[in-house]
């Protein structure tokens, strides 16, 4: 069952465009060994010569059906029924599988090529389309009005069917860069957990992870105004070149935005600060994940241990709490985790080993 699931699986990144070489050669070899499958591929090929365009809710549902009717027809013809079995005997029977990945292979034909592509109904008429990334990973999206979205990994874009007439609104958990296509008609609006951003059309970050202290915004060029959710639907509109820090857990006291220093043992609910850029040159610290760089500025290791996770899709634990207070500055791009580990060595010595996919430091 693991060899067939494989197989569906490297069919539909193939379509999407995210298969590697070495993926084409093993689907190649799995294609050989079960030939059954070649004429179910030969029906899916139609099915995608003819969903090109963006099609609506109700076409994807009708190819969806035809597809799933096309194979079961197909497999009645070639072979004998089987009885479906039991849950007693902990399988998934072969059609049921097969049916999760054909739907999986669908939605990434249909323009969802990400890692997961689910569909939520709010309501008869909306239907939510969420496109999510897995920690190691990344993704380009493509939004009904042309906008671009940079998703970074386990990070969730949820949008909906009627996108345009709902004044373009998308929700966004994780960290998310956009280049919004100007619709002076339909401002575009980005809904996290603890604020709205609205925008016209412009370029900027959003970081809104529910397991960091704070949502950040940065805007690169444009405008847009931030409306704090839970201090009392403040407004704040960000300039170019700002960034806008909020507490994710907001008290009475809410602090005026103004730039201000801070440390992160004392960070006021609500910052305002500029930003600027690394001496490298031109890179901004915010935007540097989009060029596939990882920089941290005075950044203590229990925050930073969170985006290796991310970065790496490992888990990190670490038993030494002085080290989990210790603050590391640095910019790299393409190390490997043990390379990125051993340069945080050079600032504080520590030790460590991987068990089983787990980094343990001590």
């Amino acid at each position: 069952m693991e060899q067939h699931e494989r197989l569906w699986e490297l069919i539909a990144k193939r379509t999407a465009g995210i298969l590697s070489a070495a993926e084409e050669m093993e689907l190649e070899v799995l294609l050989e060994a079960t030939p059954e499958v070649v004429r179910q591929q030969e029906l899916l090929d139609k099915i995608s010569l003819q969903s090109t365009g963006k099609p609506t809710l109700e076409r994807k549902e009708m190819l969806l059906d035809r597809i799933m009717s096309d194979i079961v027809a197909a497999e009645n013809k070639e072979t004998p029924p089987v009885p479906e079995m039991t849950d007693d005997n902990m399988q998934v029977p072969r059609r049921r599988w097969r049916a999760i990945a054909v739907a999986a292979f669908l939605a990434l034909l249909l323009g969802a090529a990400t890692m997961t592509y689910l569909r939520t109904a709010t309501s008869p008429a909306v239907v939510w389309s969420t496109v999510q990334t897995r920690p190691g990973s990344k993704t380009r999206i493509t939004l009904p009005d042309g906008t671009l979205v940079m998703l970074n990994a386990g990070s969730t874009l949820s949008y909906p069917s009627n996108f345009a007439k709902s004044g373009r609104e998308v929700k966004l958990t994780g960290e998310g860069y956009f280049d919004v296509t100007k619709m002076a008609s339909y401002p575009f609006v980005i809904h996290t957990n603890t604020v709205d951003i609205k925008v016209l059309g412009t370029t900027f970050n959003v970081r809104a992870y529910t397991d960091e202290s704070h949502t950040e915004t940065a805007l690169i060029s444009g405008a847009v105004e931030v409306t704090v959710k839970d201090a009392g639907k403040q407004h704040i509109t960000l300039s170019p070149r700002q960034k806008l820090l909020v507490a994710n857990v907001i008290t009475d006291t809410v602090a005026k935005p103004a730039p201000a220093a801070r440390t992160d043992d004392q960070k006021p609910l609500i910052v305002l600060e500029s930003i600027e850029k690394e001496h490298t040159g031109s890179l901004i610290a915010e935007t540097a994940w989009v060029e596939n760089r990882f920089v941290y500025r005075n950044e203590h290791f229990s925050q930073l241990i969170k985006r290796m996770e991310r970065w790496y899709g490992i888990t990190i634990e670490c038993h030494d709490q002085a080290l989990l207070q210790t603050s590391f500055t640095g910019n790299v791009q393409g190390e490997s985790l043990d390379q990125l580990l051993g340069m945080l060595k050079q600032t504080k010595q520590f030790d460590y080993n991987v068990t089983a996919g787990k980094v343990i430091i001590h």
